[in-house]
């Protein structure tokens, strides 16, 4: 018992590169306690043999050649062939290898796509309701700084005419240019304050972003 839940790591082999071999492959690259050292089929483009080329994983067509070449701690046959179920049996025969028939490989790969499937149902919806709010807080603020920025605009042309009528009448409009000075100091005090805003809503929208690529990963 404590060589599977302690530190051991223990070897996997898989032969069949399907839809079973994929799983399977996906199963245990992600484990702590486990390292696929190959994946063998015939053809060198099933699925789990191009997924293991992108993972590094050795590949072979030959099982005879990937168990004499990579040997490993449990070998799962997932071809369902019983052909090569024989040939498996009879070339690990004798090693420390553990076969795994490919009826209970595929009880593996069944019961990890059931955890998935509660996976994706216990996130999606959380997630999709948070990225709906983000939405529509992204709205909501996106119209108030238009409305701001409008505001503003108005004032600032306000103090701009008010800076050309004081020039006019020179020492008497003293009064008016020091407001004019005023109001275009807190339009720009307010402009940087939409510019923060805005900065925060670029951040929002890169969650969304994330959101929306993690909802893809489950699905």
């Amino acid at each position: 018992m404590s060589d599977w839940y302690g530190t051991k790591n223990h070897s996997i082999g898989i032969v069949g590169g399907g839809r079973a071999g994929h799983g399977l492959l996906k199963f245990f690259h992600a484990s702590r306690i486990a390292t696929v050292s190959f994946v063998v089929d015939p053809n060198r483009e099933a699925p789990a043999m191009e997924a293991a080329k992108a993972e590094d994983i050795r590949t072979f067509t030959d099982l005879s050649e990937a168990l004499h070449r990579a040997p490993c701690d449990i070998v799962f046959e997932v071809t369902g062939n019983e052909e090569a179920s024989s040939e498996l049996g009879r070339l690990v025969a004798g090693t420390s290898a553990h076969v795994v028939s490919h009826h209970a490989a595929r009880v593996v790969v069944q019961v990890q796509d059931e955890n998935m499937e509660r996976l994706r149902t216990s996130l999606t919806a959380p997630l999709k309701k948070i990225k709906d709010e983000i939405g529509t807080s992204l709205e909501g603020s996106r119209n108030i700084v238009s409305r701001i920025n409008q505001i503003m605009s108005s004032i600032q042309m306000l103090a701009l005419n008010a800076s050309i009528e004081a020039a006019k009448v020179g020492v008497h409009g003293k009064g008016f240019m020091v407001v004019a000075d005023h109001m275009t100091k807190s339009v720009e005090s307010v402009r940087n304050l939409t510019r923060e805003i805005e900065n925060m809503n670029g951040n929002l929208t890169q969650v969304s972003d994330q959101i929306d690529s993690a909802l893809e990963h489950l699905n």
